[in-house]
C-alpha cells in the first residue's frame, strides 16, 4: 500500500532536509515516536537507528530498526523501517520553492495485520502522515 501526503514549509529546503535527515528529530515532530537513538555511522546514507514507537493505539509500544538507504541532499531521503510487523519504506522529496519548502512524504507499507483491516490502517496511516507533517511545518516555521 501507497500513501503520499505533502506539506509546504516556510523554510529554506537546506534547513529542512538537514532536520529531517537525523532521526533524533523525530520525536519533535512525530507523535507516537517516543525515542530516537543512532546506532550506526552518521545521519546519512547508511545510518542507522534505534527507534520506539507506539504505532497503534491501546497496543504497546514497538522497538523499531530504521536505516537510511538513500541519501541525495538537499532533494531526496529515503528510510526502511521494519519493527517486526510491518515494514515501511519512506521517501521524503523536497522542492526547493524560493525560500520555501515542499516536502512530500512517499510511504509504501507491507503491514502484518490481516489484508481485510487494511482499508482501516491506510486511513488512519494517511491522518498520522499528514499530522506529523503539520508538526513539523508548525516546529520548523515556531
Amino acid at each position: 500500500m501507497e500513501i503520499v501526503r505533502s506539506v509546504e514549509i516556510a523554510q529554506p529546503v537546506e534547513a529542512v532536509f538537514t532536520f529531517v535527515a537525523d532521526a533524533r528529530n523525530d520525536p519533535g515532530w512525530c507523535p507516537k515516536v517516543r525515542s530516537v537513538e543512532l546506532v550506526g555511522g552518521a545521519p546519512g546514507e547508511g545510518a542507522t537507528f534505534e527507534v520506539v514507537h507506539k504505532p497503534v493505539p491501546g497496543k504497546p509500544e514497538r522497538q523499531l530498526d530504521m536505516r537510511c538507504t538513500g541519501f541525495d541532499p538537499p532533494r531526496r531521503i529515503e528510510w526502511r523501517q521494519e519493527d517486526g510487523v510491518d515494514v515501511f519504506d519512506v521517501t521524503y522529496e523536497l522542492e526547493d520553492l524560493g525560500g520555501r519548502t515542499r516536502l512530500t512524504q512517499r510511504s509504501v507499507a507491507e503491514l502484518g495485520a490481516r489484508r481485510l483491516l487494511h482499508p482501516i490502517y491506510r486511513a488512519g496511516i494517511g491522518r498520522d502522515i499528514a499530522k506529523q507533517l503539520d508538526e513539523l511545518k508548525k516546529l520548523l516555521e515556531g
